[in-house]
């Protein structure tokens, strides 16, 4: 007994001894007290305690690195108070012993009761009586979403491994997490949509509180027949019944349904959106109101199949999903006409078909490049066939709000990025905005940024690129810079504390501190417009670019702070001597290299940016600089006047010698031929 407390106790006491996180300096992350039961499929949870309240029951949860967390829908919900949603406490970057780097940390208020159904057991769900389930589960459940809506967020992993018993009693039901990765990345495929099914899971996107509801009829179906009624099945059969079937069909089938639930699991797995129940329709079915019952809209079956690599197709939607899959396979029978006929003939839907005649047309008119036309009228074509699908190009499905975290995934996994770059440049999501038959504001601000992505991509030069249309496109995405070392920068106003402290550990480089990734999340996080700065750091002038550089960095200390950032303006000191070399007088440079340690050793980066561009300076430098070359060709000119005069001076002196040589030649035989004569007549 003793041997065995002492043992316990000396566990224990490891326990207790192991390295904790600290979370804006009040919560305290357990890493050696894991919570299995807590965890998600993209975070782990481990114990959390607040320091100012011991006796509060709290977890974190401790977010993956290489996938954007929610940080928008993190904002909106801390701190919010609501029966169905458990309590999101504090959020921020922490440095995490185990992995030796800052990671996103989210802390929550820790369940009174268990997990609905376990991680590890998802098919083993404890039924809820139908005289229950309205109470404990539909009602806090729906005023949760309700919340969300309120707040114009949604919440995207609605599923009964994603439920918790807030009280030991087990009579309140509430959401567990929803913001520790891209929303519905870890949502198992028969919660989603049919059409938000077909996007690749991390490009599911936010959706709207639709979505939410449709999960959440899932959900009540899983709850009522206390299991998974489509166990065994894989993703693509489901989706394949779904499409046939319908949702509700699929899930209930032949099953015996409570009758007072019958009607709200119609409404909620209708798999027309715009059919289907919303929160209106839910809290007239809660006050007993009798709702117009929905029938399920199924895909129009054609006469005979599209054979189709094997099979045969007998709707549209399948069709063009079989054809996303095999993408270059699907381009022959387009253009030979096949599937026109098939539309006109066993679909009889004329008018699809003709649009998909005008389609196949202009591609086989076309001059540019055949393979581009080709991919670009297939496109086209899966739209036709399933406009409401979402956007589908070389097998690659996202719906238009999914992009920036599928590029973000790609690139923190070092993937290939071709295929997105391709799409944005070749404007495939501009194809699905135009076949959107209802105007949405939504839509058309997605479309534009889409055309100023397509900007970025076409220039080249640093901040622009594939890493500005990152950043652009996931406005709570950290700065993935090597330079930043482990530092986890979201915001603008932590750049550069987080480059001052990498600061302190680089090793001698002359590398500046500025590379693309930083420069692309200045561009995208600053207020104001600095792309013209930005610019500048391509200039080929060493000197300009490392000015320009400087520049912005003055401008955000002015702006944000800190005061002082004495290691980053070390780093950016040891880098003047081509800024200084801006200078021509040798006077000012040897003043700037006495000048320049004490404002690194103030940490003003401000000071030191006036220093080397003082206008005044400058101005005088220059026309000092301009009145020497003045005088140094002035000197030059006179010289070489110098030199010509003497020439002339020669040859003058040489003619004015003979001209001389010749009159006294001439006045000489004048005064002897004078004598001579005189001597004669004489």
């Amino acid at each position: 007994m003793a041997e065995a407390a002492a043992d316990k106790g000396q566990e224990q006491e490891q326990r207790q001894a192991g390295p904790p996180g600290l979370l804006r300096d009040r919560f305290l992350i357990r890493s050696n007290q894991p919570l299995t039961e807590l965890s998600t499929p993209t975070a782990e949870a481990f114990a959390a305690e607040d320091r100012r309240d011991s006796n509060r029951s709290l977890y974190a949860l401790i977010c993956k690195p290489e996938l954007p967390p929610r940080v928008n829908v993190m904002r909106a919900l801390r701190g919010l108070q609501s029966p169905g949603l458990q309590t999101l406490v504090e959020w921020g970057p922490m440095n995490w012993p185990p992995t030796g780097r800052q990671c996103m940390t989210v802390v929550y208020e820790r369940p009174g009761g268990r997990k609905l159904v376990a991680n590890n057991r998802p098919n083993e769900i404890r039924r809820i009586d139908e005289y229950d389930i309205g109470r404990k589960v539909v009602e806090p459940l729906v005023a949760a979403i309700r919340e969300l809506t309120g707040r114009g967020i949604t919440h995207r992993s609605i599923r009964p491994t994603n439920l918790f018993y807030m009280d030991g009693a087990g009579e309140r039901i509430a959401f567990g997490d929803c913001v520790s990765a891209p929303p519905a990345f870890s949502q198992p495929m028969v919660f989603e949509t049919i059409e938000s099914g077909m996007a690749h899971p991390v490009a599911r996107g936010s959706g709207t509180y639709s979505d939410d509801l449709y999960a959440l009829g899932v959900t009540l179906v899983f709850l009522i027949f206390g299991r998974n009624p489509v166990a065994g099945l894989d993703d693509e059969t489901i989706l394949k019944m779904k499409i046939q079937q319908g949702t509700f069909t699929t899930l209930v089938g032949d099953e015996r349904l409570p009758i007072s639930m019958t009607e709200v699991l119609r409404g909620l797995l209708c798999d027309d959106g715009d059919q289907r129940w919303d929160i209106e329709a839910l809290d007239l079915w809660q006050q007993g109101r009798r709702m117009t019952p929905l029938q399920p809209r199924v895909e129009k079956r054609a006469a005979r199949g599209f054979p189709f690599q094997g099979k045969e197709y007998f709707n549209c939607r399948e069709l063009a999903a079989a054809m996303t899959k095999n993408w270059e396979a699907a381009i022959p029978p387009v253009l030979e006409g096949k599937l026109e006929l098939w539309l006109r003939r066993a679909v009889e839907d004329k008018e699809r078909a003709q649009a998909v005649s005008d389609v196949v047309r202009m591609a086989l008119g076309g001059t540019s490049d055949k393979k581009v036309v080709s991919d670009l009228m297939m496109c086209k074509i899966l739209i036709l066939l399933d406009p409401s699908a979402p956007i589908r190009y070389k097998g690659f499905s996202a719906m238009p709000d999914g992009f920036g975290s599928a590029l973000a995934a790609l690139m923190a996994q070092r993937s290939d990025t071709k295929l997105l770059v391709e799409m944005i440049m070749r404007e495939v999501p501009k194809l699905w905005f135009e076949a959107r038959n209802v105007y949405q504001p939504d839509n058309s601000l997605m479309e534009q940024n889409f055309r100023e992505l397509r900007a970025y991509l076409s220039q080249t030069g640093t901040g622009f690129g594939l890493e500005r249309c990152l950043y652009e496109m996931n406005d709570a995405l950290p700065c993935q810079s090597p330079l930043m070392g482990e530092e986890y920068v979201v915001e603008l106003k932590d750049l550069l504390p987080a480059l001052n402290a990498a600061a302190a550990k680089r090793t001698e480089s002359r590398q500046p501190p500025v590379d693309r990734h930083i420069a692309a999340f200045m561009g995208a996080r600053a207020r104001s417009d600095i792309d013209r700065n930005l610019l500048g750091l391509s200039d080929p002038d060493t000197g300009k670019s490392l000015m320009a550089l400087l520049n912005l960095y003055a401008v955000f200390q002015y702006r944000l702070g800190p005061e002082s950032l004495p290691n980053l303006a070390a780093w950016l000191g040891a880098l003047a001597g081509p800024m200084m070399g801006c200078y021509h007088s040798r006077e000012k440079r040897k003043e700037l290299e006495k000048e320049i340690p004490r404002l690194v050793r103030k940490g003003s980066i401000v000071e030191i940016y006036q220093l080397l561009d003082d206008a005044e300076a400058r101005g005088k430098d220059e026309s000092e600089y301009v009145w020497g070359q003045a005088q140094y060709q002035a000197a030059e000119d006179e010289i070489k006047r110098i030199l010509a005069d003497e020439d002339e001076r020669k040859v003058e002196a040489d003619r004015v010698g003979k001209q001389t040589a010749a009159v006294t030649g001439i006045l000489i035989a004048l005064i002897t031929i004078t004598f001579v004569v005189i001597a004669r007549v004489w």
